[in-house]
């Protein structure tokens, strides 16, 4: 199994000329669902909705190879000319999320296995394990055939891999599993003794020797070790990223010049190293998974653009959505202010989920464009408005790039460590991206989120939630930037273990104490519900309410801005500032929440003097701003169900009325406006 060789891989769409250089707009389809003869209306009638793209194929494996060894890609020949005859390309997804079941039921071996030893139910989908060298090869084999037989297809532009890694089943104990997983370790740390002293298996006499005595984290009578559970999660993401790689040199040899994606946001993938192979990344956005969707979907979209340099939709909710459950109707306007405020974040395709709504199988209450009846109404006419409304800016914004000075740091194995060690249910890395990102929005300020690997002298202000694991080249980058005049600012319980999830004997924050100038001396873990059982006092007497963690911090050089206001440690440092360099290191003495985060941004955008991107803006709008060159595309988005009146000021030019925009605009209900100013 080659999956250690991944962390040598090169972003391919880095060296060559970019292989995605339009704006999509378009839907999934399938046509093995529906009778051919309705196909040349659907084609129409997108078209005349603007569309320019569909994805079709995800799941028709049992169609291409209806028997083994057996192909058969004509009924999709015939659909994309269908489509090409209107203008339409095709985005073909590999079918491997959905095996026939001819081949789950001649290789069960190819089942992912649930920790119970149970394998999954194969009568759904996603139900195969990455490690299965059976299934490595039969996938491998559709891709290679399918590859081949539109390698000279002119309107197949681009291909998803697979479909959402790791939806539905998220870790796999199958055989294969464990002898990838000891053969993952042995390239690893090469030999047992390394492994033993490194996950310190003197403990509970845990010490290996012999790596057949190495297994998968079954549910055991105690709790297992940190180290191996950390492991496990790392183990995953490299074999789904290896699974991918499979793909992707399949679909390159045959078509060089398409571009290559996948979609979806799951569990146990360490996104930043598994979007190295692609040329964009794509998310599946369904909003209405959110009871108020505005800054929690603003926030998934943020991430979804740090994973690459580009990013698109591939799934963008267009009515009610459900199998089992029943997720609520998006009032008018909502379909295409969602899918709006993904451009405004940075999208740079649009594709809808999906034409028509299923008339069978467990989506069929998962609303298209349009519905069982195949009768046009209203969501379609608001799809054709979209559509005429991303093709009056699609060409000038495509490339465009939003600008922050803000970031957050997102580490992968920190909340693989949290996932495990959860302390308290109320632990949640990722609600600190929600609230960060919902303050600096409030705020009217774009805002990254940001892999370890990234730039960080693009930044003025740098959060770091939940940092748990520290290294010495994390520890020296952090220290480099604070010193070129920077503000990194680092949560509760952050640089407590190293790399291998263990306690070290250095003084915490281990590797970066001097430069925070704090030694975190004690701490207090609060039950739930740990709001209300301390606070953080500001200065200027803001109060902020714990959240979960309380450090009690020894100053060596950092100045206190913030004490804690009650319990043993009342007085003493909560949130330090320590001057180096040109920056600051501050250290906040709990996890993030709302209102810490409002109180953070606002303190320190005003030491940097950083301006909103917009004034005149009531609270119920969303603004955020995209530049390319000169100028710069302001997106202004009303999230609610009234009428607002924004007063951005006058030079602007409205890009969907094409013309100059008043100084002072009325939005209506779900109304969006994108106003070009040029510098």
């Amino acid at each position: 199994m080659r999956v250690l060789a991944f962390s040598l891989l090169l972003t391919v769409s880095a060296l060559a000329a970019p292989r995605y250089n339009e704006f999509l707009y378009g839907v999934a389809y399938y046509p093995e669902h529906w009778p051919e003869k309705s196909w040349e209306r659907d084609a129409k009638l997108m078209k005349e909705a603007g569309v320019n793209v569909v994805r079709i194929g995800e799941f028709a494996w049992y169609l291409m190879e209806p028997r083994e060894g057996v192909f058969d890609f004509s009924l999709f020949d015939r659909a994309i000319a269908v489509m090409a005859k209107y203008g339409i390309k095709t985005i073909l997804g590999t079918p491997t999320a959905a095996p026939p079941k001819w081949l789950t039921s001649k290789y069960p071996e190819t089942l992912a296995v649930y920790s119970n030893g149970r394998p999954a139910d194969d009568q759904t989908r996603r139900h195969y394990c990455y490690n299965s060298p059976v299934y490595r090869r039969l996938s491998k084999r559709i891709v290679e055939e399918m590859a081949a037989h539109f390698k000279d297809n002119p309107h197949v532009i681009g291909w998803q891999i697979d479909n959402e890694f790791n939806c539905h089943i998220s870790e796999c104990y199958s055989d294969s599993c464990r002898a990838a997983f000891r053969e993952w370790l042995r390239e690893k740390y090469q030999d047992l003794q390394s492994l033993n002293e490194r996950w310190g298996n003197a403990f509970w006499s845990q010490w290996y020797t012999q790596w057949g005595q190495i297994d998968l984290p079954f549910p055991a009578p105690a709790y297992h070790n940190p180290a191996l559970m950390l492991e496990f999660k790392r183990f995953i993401s490299d074999s789904v990223r290896s699974y991918q790689r499979d793909q992707v040199e399949i679909i390159r040899k045959y078509r060089p010049n398409d571009f290559i994606t996948h979609n979806g946001y799951f569990k146990n993938i360490d996104y930043y190293l598994m979007s190295r192979d692609l040329d964009i990344f794509a998310f599946d956005n369904y909003p209405c998974f959110n009871n108020e969707p505005r800054f929690p979907v603003g926030s998934k979209l943020t991430m979804a653009r740090s994973f690459h340099d580009r990013f698109m939709i591939m799934e963008q909710q267009t009515g009610p959505g459900g199998q089992a459950y029943l997720l609520r109707t998006p009032r008018p306007g909502e379909m295409s202010l969602w899918a709006f405020q993904a451009i405004a974040h940075g999208a740079d395709g649009m594709v809808h989920f999906r034409w028509r709504t299923a008339r069978k199988g467990a989506e069929e209450y998962w609303s298209g464009v349009l519905e069982h009846d195949d009768v046009p109404r209203a969501r379609y006419e608001e799809f054709k408005k979209e559509g005429a409304d991303i093709g009056r800016i699609a060409k000038e914004i495509l490339g465009s790039r939003l600008v922050s000075d803000i970031a957050v740091l997102k580490d992968f194995d920190a909340e693989w460590v949290y996932d495990y060690q959860y302390f308290t249910s109320e632990v949640n890395v990722g609600a600190s991206f929600d609230h960060l990102f919902r303050a600096a929005s409030e705020a009217r300020y774009n805002i990254d989120f940001i892999g370890r690997h990234a730039d960080f002298n693009r930044y003025k202000i740098i959060f770091g939630p939940q940092l748990i694991l520290m290294d010495p080249d994390l520890a020296l980058k952090i220290r480099k930037f604070v010193e070129q005049g920077g503000t990194f600012i680092m949560s509760a319980h952050s640089a407590a273990k190293d790399r291998d999830n263990g306690m070290t004997p250095h003084v915490k924050p281990i590797l970066v104490n001097d430069l925070f100038g704090v030694e975190v001396i004690d701490f207090q873990c609060y039950q739930p519900p740990s709001r209300g059982k301390n606070a953080i006092r500001f200065e200027d007497g803001a109060l902020v309410p714990v959240n979960v963690f309380a450090d009690v911090l020894k100053t060596t050089k950092a100045t206190p801005v913030a004490v804690w206001d009650q319990d043993y440690m009342k007085g003493t440092p909560a949130v330090t500032e320590n001057r180096a360099g040109k920056g600051r290191a501050v250290y906040y003495a709990s996890f993030f929440n709302l209102e810490a985060a409002r109180e953070l941004i606002r303190r320190y955008a005003a030491q940097y003097g950083l301006k909103p991107l917009m004034d005149g803006v009531p609270a119920a709008v969303e603004v955020t701003r995209r530049s390319k060159g000169r100028n710069h595309y302001y997106f202004v988005l009303n999230h609610e169900n009234e009428t607002v009146t924004i007063k951005p000021g006058a030079g602007y030019f409205d890009l969907l009325a094409n013309t100059p925009a008043p100084a002072v605009l009325t939005l209506k209900p779900f109304e969006y406006k994108v106003l070009r100013r040029t510098q």
